[in-house]
C-alpha cells in the first residue's frame, strides 16, 4: 500500500484532528505489512503527511488515531516518533508490530505487551526502560480477540536490536524477551514530552521457527534488506527459500495478530493504566 498522501489539502494536520476534547492516540509501526494488517480493521481511514513520513488517520471510538509506518531501525523510528509529536499532542503512544522471541516457550501469533524495553548492544540488553501497562479491560478485549486464534497474550520484555538475533546474558527480570527493532527509540522520544508509550507485539520467528539467515548480513546501513544477498543465499541454499516462504507467512499472522489485539485495547475507554 502506497502510504503517501492522498491529497494536497492533506499536507498538515489541520485543527478538525484536534478538535473538541477528543483524545488522539499516537501509532508506530516500522513496516507497511503491520500497518495494513491495522487498516484492514478499519472502516474508514485517510492519508496525511507528517514532516518526511507519510501517516494515516483514523477514530475510532471517541478517540483521533494517527498512524505513522516509520520504516525498520532505531534511527527511522525515532525520527518517526519525532515527526509524529511535532504534529499532535497523544495522551499515548503505541509501538506496535512484529517481533522474534528469544526463548522456545511462546509460538507463532502469540502477542506480548511489553512492561519494559532496553537496547540491546553486542549481545547484552541495557537498562530496562518502563512502558505503559493494559487496563484490565483492555486486556481482557485483546485476550478475547485473539481466543479465536488460538494465540495466547502474555506479559514481556521488548529489547530493540539492531539486527542481531542473539541475546548473551537475558536478565532474569526479564519474562518473555522478544526482539524488534523500534520500541525503546519510540520509549525515549515519547517519555521526552511526559507521554506513557505502550508496546504490543506479535511473534513472527523464534527457536522453533529461526529466521532461516543472519540478519544483520543481510541488512545495510538504513536497515533495508539487501535482497541480492538474500537472493544469493537461495541461490546457494534452496532450502532457504523454502524456510524464507515459511517466515513470510509467519510475519503475516503476526501482524494480523498484533492488530487484532491493538484494535480490542483501543475499543475500551481506558486503554491503559493511568
Amino acid at each position: 500500500m502506497d502510504l503517501s498522501p492522498a491529497r494536497k489539502e492533506d499536507n498538515l494536520l489541520g485543527t478538525n484532528f484536534e478538535a473538541g476534547d477528543m483524545q488522539t492516540i499516537g501509532l508506530i509501526a516500522a513496516m507497511p505489512q503491520e500497518s495494513r494488517a491495522l487498516l484492514r480493521g478499519l472502516k474508514e481511514w485517510k492519508r496525511t503527511a507528517l514532516d518526511r513520513v507519510g501517516a494515516i488517520r483514523f477514530q475510532l471510538l471517541d478517540r483521533n488515531c494517527l498512524l505513522v509506518t516509520s520504516g525498520m531501525g532505531l534511527a527511522r523510528a525515532v525520527d518517526g516518533a519525532r515527526s509524529l509529536l511535532s504534529a499532535t499532542s497523544p495522551h499515548l503512544v503505541v509501538s506496535f508490530g512484529i517481533a522474534g522471541a528469544v526463548d522456545a516457550d511462546l509460538r507463532i501469533g502469540d502477542v506480548v505487551v511489553a512492561r519494559n524495553t532496553c537496547l540491546l548492544e553486542k549481545g547484552l540488553p541495557g537498562p530496562l526502560w518502563p512502558l505503559a501497562s493494559l487496563s484490565k479491560a483492555a486486556w481482557n478485549a485483546a485476550a478475547q480477540a485473539l481466543q479465536p486464534y488460538g494465540a495466547h497474550l502474555v506479559i514481556g520484555t521488548a529489547i530493540t536490536t539492531r539486527g542481531s538475533q542473539i541475546v548473551l546474558q537475558p536478565s532474569q527480570e526479564m519474562t518473555h524477551p522478544v526482539l524488534e527493532m523500534e520500541t525503546t527509540g519510540i520509549a525515549r522520544v515519547a517519555a521526552e514530552m511526559g507521554i506513557p508509550c505502550l508496546s504490543i507485539r506479535s511473534i513472527s520467528d523464534g527457536p522453533q521457527s529461526p529466521i532461516p539467515f543472519d540478519l544483520e548480513a543481510v541488512l545495510d546501513e538504513k536497515y533495508n534488506f539487501r535482497m541480492a544477498r538474500i537472493l544469493r543465499l537461495v541461490l546457494h541454499s534452496p532450502q532457504i527459500a523454502f524456510q524464507f516462504g515459511k517466515m513470510m507467512h509467519n510475519s503475516r499472522i503476526a501482524a494480523a495478530h498484533a492488530a487484532r489485539a491493538l484494535l480490542a485495547v483501543l475499543s475500551q475507554p481506558s486503554p491503559i493504566i493511568s
